[in-house]
């Protein structure tokens, strides 16, 4: 039966690891790959905000076009799909899980860029997930 798998990316080289791990698993298996990246504005009280939304999306976009050039060309026959979210990294991705067979994320991540898949972030998800996760070292 083919599978839905859902990766985390966030630019980082420990997310490109998991997005190639997840391709090669559905060249393996058959199925669907998402790659998502979430992103979000940091809540920084009686700060100013250093970079707007519209930045931050940008940035967003960047990182998951960017990974997606590293790892696509070397799977062709994958079927990957990309979706950029805005919300919470943890919340989005356990709503993802309820819909897929598989999860797959990274290690470590960019803390600073939108706190996504740092190890504290991928205990989480895989503490919260409602089907198997994969953390790729």
């Amino acid at each position: 039966m083919p599978q839905t798998v859902v990766v985390g990316v966030d630019g980082s080289e420990e997310s490109v690891h998991a997005l190639r791990w997840a391709a090669e698993h559905v060249r393996q298996v058959g199925g669907l790959l998402h790659a998502i990246t979430v992103w979000h504005q940091p809540v920084q009280f009686g700060y100013h905000l250093t970079s707007t939304d519209a930045e931050l999306q940008k940035q967003g976009q960047e990182a998951l076009d960017g990974a997606l050039a590293r790892v696509k060309p070397d799977f062709p026959s994958v079927d990957i799909r990309s979706k950029l979210i805005r919300g919470q990294v943890v919340d989005e991705f356990v709503k993802l899980s309820k819909q897929a067979d598989l999860l797959v994320v990274g290690d470590k991540g960019h803390g600073a860029f939108t706190g996504m898949l740092v190890g504290s972030v991928a205990m989480k998800i895989v503490h919260h997930s409602a089907c198997p996760v994969t953390v790729v070292r």
